[in-house]
């Protein structure tokens, strides 16, 4: 007997049924919830400072030229269209062009993405099985360990300081036994500590992967912002076991979720073809807005100086007014980037009168706990300041605040 498609069934109702949050998938519900940084003991006002955010200055973003470029590209159909038009999943050739010719490799290893998180997230995804194990800096960016832990791999943290993570440790712990999957790291300007990977550590890093057989995973969302425009060397790309993950979040804003990924030819078709799975390609509109003005002799230049200016000013005020401030705070001072990471004097009981004090006087910033890559409370000891993303005016009462308060522990 055969049934209509139209012929409803009656099947019998189970006596209960299931609470709908048991629809949820096993591998989704043991994650770690994510978390914002920081918490502000009270709601934020007028006055509110917030020392949290790594996102770039306003004043560096290129307000003017992207309304422009963005009226010029929707003002017609011939333009218009194709800028609102579904793309490529590995980008638009013209960008991924443009890109490589600035990072002197061929365009087919480059693919475009929603920012550096996610270059870092398809690489680790296409690579990462539960079992593996991946090294991470140590303190760590957050984030990073979210995406590990939704390959099913293990987390083996290394000490990073002042000079980028300590390749030597990792090197005595490859002679011990230990067979990564992948080491990831952000070189330049860490964060959050702020250090910086010297060129002959990157080159022993490399052949430490190439000895282990594992890659290097370089974050480098910071490199362009060394004060005098100068940093080390980068990582050889000519290797088949370095990836990088770069973003336009630190030069053209952090909305446009633009970034690149530069992977060797072994890796590259597997992250395009993992990519086409889950977002299938960046904004197309995005990535012609960028295409444009990165199309522009020396645009691209000039702004990384415009905002290297911005940011080395911050870092020295920042500094400076923390360094007036007493010898509460044990920190280097930022050779680049957008933090200062610095250890409370006191240990964790004064961290924890100054973090209070300082959300009392309407000021949050991020606590070193955090950065923990074990998510075991560590580092609450310590504090991020983030002093990029605050407008000028802001940060200096900031400073000021959080330099009374202190002066007054």
């Amino acid at each position: 007997m055969t049934t209509s498609l139209t012929t409803p069934v009656s099947t019998p109702a189970p006596a209960l049924a299931p609470a709908p949050d048991t629809l949820i998938a096993s591998r989704i519900a043991a994650l770690s919830l994510s978390s914002p940084y920081a918490v502000p003991a009270r709601k934020p006002g007028p006055d509110f400072v917030n020392l949290v955010s790594g996102a770039p200055a306003v004043e560096a973003l290129p307000l003017h030229e992207i309304r422009k470029v963005t009226s010029e590209l929707l003002s017609g159909p011939e333009t218009g269209g194709p800028a609102l038009a579904y793309g490529p999943n590995a980008g638009d050739p013209a960008l991924r062009e443009l890109i490589a010719t600035r990072e002197g490799v061929d365009p087919a290893r480059v693919l475009i993405t929603n920012g550096g998180l996610h270059g870092t997230s398809l690489a680790l995804q296409a690579v990462a099985e539960p079992g593996d194990v991946i090294v991470v800096d140590d303190p760590v960016f957050p984030d990073t360990i979210r995406i590990v832990e939704n390959t099913g791999a293990g987390i083996h943290p290394v000490p990073v300081g002042p000079h980028g993570i300590d390749v030597e440790v990792l090197a005595e712990r490859l002679r011990g036994g230990l067979r990564p999957k992948a080491v990831y790291t952000v070189p330049d300007f860490h964060n959050p500590n702020g250090g910086l990977l010297p060129y002959e550590r990157r080159l022993r890093l490399v052949e430490l992967a190439e000895q282990y057989g594992f890659f290097v995973l370089s974050d480098n969302p910071y490199r362009q912002f060394a004060p005098d425009g100068r940093s080390e060397p980068d990582f050889p790309l000519d290797s088949d076991r370095v990836v990088v993950a770069h973003t336009f979040a630190k030069t053209l804003g952090p909305g446009l979720r633009l970034g690149w990924l530069i992977a060797p030819e072994w890796l590259a078709p597997h992250v395009i073809n993992l990519r086409r799975r889950y977002d299938f390609q960046s904004s197309t509109l995005s990535q012609a807005i960028a295409r444009t003005l990165l199309a522009r002799d020396d645009w691209f230049d000039q702004l990384l100086a415009h905002g290297r200016d911005i940011y080395r000013e911050r870092a020295e005020l920042t500094v400076r007014s923390l360094r007036e401030a007493g010898d509460h705070l044990e920190f280097d001072d930022p050779a680049g980037g957008f933090f200062v990471w610095a250890k409370v004097r006191g240990g964790v009981p004064a961290a924890e009168r100054l973090a209070e004090r300082a959300r009392e006087a309407g000021i949050v910033y991020s606590v070193g706990t955090f950065y923990d890559p074990l998510q075991q409370g560590r580092y609450a000891d310590h504090l991020r300041l983030a002093y990029s993303a605050a407008r000028h005016e802001h940060l200096v009462a900031g400073l000021d605040r959080l330099t009374a308060v202190l002066k007054s522990l």
